[in-house]
Formats: C-alpha cells, structure tokens, sequence
C-alpha cells in the first residue's frame, strides 16, 4: 500500500473510532449523577467531535470527500462485532478503552508516517483524560465494593 494509502486508512479509523469515543461519553454524561462528572462528560464529547472534524478536513486536504470515507458507510456488522467485546463494561469503563485504542491509533498513526501538531495535541488531551477516567472508575469500584446500610 502507498503512504498515502496507509495514511488515509489510519485517518479512516481514526474517525471511526473518533466517532464511536464520542457516542461513548454523551452515553456516560447521561449516565453520570454528578454534575461536574457530566460537565466532563459532555465537555470529552465535544473534544472528539473537534477531533473528528480536523481529520476530517486533513483528509479533505488530500483531496477525498466524506462520501469517499469508508465512515460515511454504515457498517452495522462491524457496529455488532466491535460492541460484543465490551457488553458488560460500564460507560466510564468503555470511555477509558475508546480513549486507550485511539492513543493507540495516534501512535500507529505517528510511527508509520509523519507528525502533525494538531493530532499531536489530541493525543495530550486523550492522556489527560485517560487519567481522570482511571481515577474514576477506581473511585466507582471501591463505592461498588463498600457494604451498603441500606
């Protein structure tokens, strides 16, 4: 495959999973009983969809449209096989993996091709908020595992 072939299909999956790390924290503001945790939330929400948007238009300035986009295509089937592994997971939990696979894919991204500042900086907040999602879903497990009085 051409660099600019890999290049366009790790920018491909990074939307996807840009995409399905959004959805991820809208569903956990929803879910949150603090407000300040649904500020957060929503405020992770509205960083991936930035995010999503400049891909985007890097892949538009390589001269590809969103209907070119393997994204614009509905894959129900890989919606199905990607949501099985993680059915049990809590919202939070499933936040904090959408975020650890795309530092991931950021990484992959920067390995085989060139760095660009922008994305270097997606990556910088999705770190920061691995790190409060892991303090939270230790402050939720040791809530879990305390006995109730009720």
């Amino acid at each position: 495959m051409s660099k600019r072939g890999q290049r366009i299909a790790l920018m491909e999956k990074l939307l996807t999973h840009l995409k399905n790390s959004k959805l991820e924290y809208l569903k956990a503001a929803d879910q949150a009983n603090a407000s300040e945790e649904k500020r957060f939330f929503n405020k992770q929400a509205l960083l991936r969809n930035r995010f999503f948007q400049e891909v985007l238009s890097e892949l538009q300035t390589l001269g590809l449209t969103y209907d070119d986009l393997i994204i614009s295509r509905f894959n129900f089937d890989q919606l199905l096989i990607s949501s099985i592994d993680t059915l049990k997971a809590t919202a939070l939990e499933k936040c904090l993996q959408a975020d650890q696979m795309l530092i991931a894919l950021y990484g992959e991204f920067f390995e085989s091709l060139n760095e660009n500042e922008k994305f270097l900086l997606h990556v910088e907040t999705l770190e920061t908020a691995v790190s409060k999602n892991q303090s939270l879903v230790m402050d939720y497990s040791i809530k879990k595992d305390l006995p109730s009085n009720f």
